[in-house]
């Protein structure tokens, strides 16, 4: 059977959309969709594993037993050809005689990159590269930063009203509607990491977690902003710390001084401080790209979002607006005038608009 390139990018996109299911998941393996298909129908597939084990591949040539000649394997990205902590997928397809391999994207790890096809052109499989790229490409943005020896990708949540205003009135303690905030546990859900402010802490305490059902247990890392180590210990996050893990960044700090929060679980890191007498975001940034972070979600304030937008880390804007007006009495803060200049700026350019109901969410993505 004769297979188009219409056909290719049906399939390749159905990978995609089986990778982006367990972003924020794989640890720091990037999320790859594998399907198999034989004679134009899908007859297995398979998503990189929780913690990156086991890989897209294996997962779906282990669903069948028997795998027909002449099947196609579309994966997102190019198999891996060494051996680490997963066998080599390369040799996986070989050894099961899958005689096509198209292919969306290369491989940035250095000790993959063209080697995966390479391989498999010289066992005389058919391999098709490039298809559906910019779409595969997008899921692993992240782990391409990262293993190129960038920061991690970083995105940004913001909730604010009609006006602007990001702080909640006293009408209720969220700003925007139900829709719009289970949208925003999808995000933690697709994120390996989850970022606020010891403002934030202090205020809402909040568990950061996701809460969406059946999705518990796709809760990030949480992550605290916290110069001069003020984060409460009775708060939610340093309680709960054993069993939801906490990384708390602070300026250097003897033993002694961070022992309580130790003892409850936390990861205490000293960085250094920037001009300003601020934890240095850059420092912060480097040691979770060390650590195997891919992506990351900021949900602090107005001013530990905009500090990340000055200095130019952000990909993506999730903002968030309700329909509603904020009432007269409170006024835009100097962190919410500064986050509107900024994500409004020449740096940024809308990639989607979504109504969520009465709210809106914008995309914006950085240039």
């Amino acid at each position: 059977m004769k297979i188009s390139n219409q056909d290719d990018a049906f399939f390749m996109k159905y990978a995609i959309r089986l990778a982006a299911r367990n972003l924020g998941l794989t640890g720091e393996n990037p999320s790859v969709g594998c399907v198999l298909v034989s004679n134009g129908k899908i007859i297995s597939y398979g998503i990189t594993g929780i913690g990156g084990s086991p890989h897209a591949e294996f997962e779906a040539i282990n669903k069948i037993k028997n795998i027909p000649s002449k099947t196609t394997a579309y994966i997102t990205l190019e198999p891996c050809s060494h051996i680490g902590k997963n066998p080599s997928c390369v040799h996986l397809l070989i050894k099961n005689r899958i005689s096509r391999v198209v292919i969306a994207t290369k491989d940035p790890n250095p000790n993959n990159n063209g080697e995966g096809v390479k391989i498999l052109k010289n066992e005389g499989i058919d391999v098709k590269e490039g298809i559906e790229e910019y779409l595969a490409k997008e899921n692993i943005f992240g782990f391409d930063k990262r293993i190129r020896g960038l920061y991690p990708e970083l995105n940004i949540k913001v909730a604010s009203f009609k006006d602007g205003i990001t702080i909640p009135d006293d009408e209720s303690p969220w700003i925007t509607n139900a829709l719009s905030r289970s949208y925003g546990h999808i995000l933690r859900s697709n994120h390996d990491a989850i970022i606020v402010g010891v403002n934030t802490v202090k205020i809402d305490n909040p568990n950061l977690d996701c809460r969406l059902q059946g999705m518990f247990d796709r809760s990030p890392t949480k992550i605290i902003i916290d110069t001069n180590l003020t984060t409460p210990l009775n708060s939610s996050l340093v309680k709960n710390a054993k069993k939801n893990r906490l990384i708390i960044y602070t300026k250097p700090l003897f033993n002694n001084e961070i022992n309580n929060y130790k003892e409850k679980g936390v990861e205490v890191i000293g960085v250094e401080l920037n001009d300003n007498g601020q934890i240095n975001l850059k420092s912060v940034l480097s040691n979770l790209r060390s650590k195997g972070f891919n992506r990351i979600l900021v949900e602090g304030g107005s001013e530990l979002s905009s500090s990340f937008l000055e200095d130019n880390f952000v990909n993506l804007v999730y903002w968030f607006t309700s329909d509603r007006d904020k009432t007269n009495y409170v006024k835009m803060t100097k962190g919410d005038k500064s986050l509107n200049k900024l994500i409004r700026s020449s740096k940024f350019k809308i990639k989607d608009s979504i109504n969520l109901k009465n709210d809106n969410l914008k995309i914006i993505k950085s240039i």
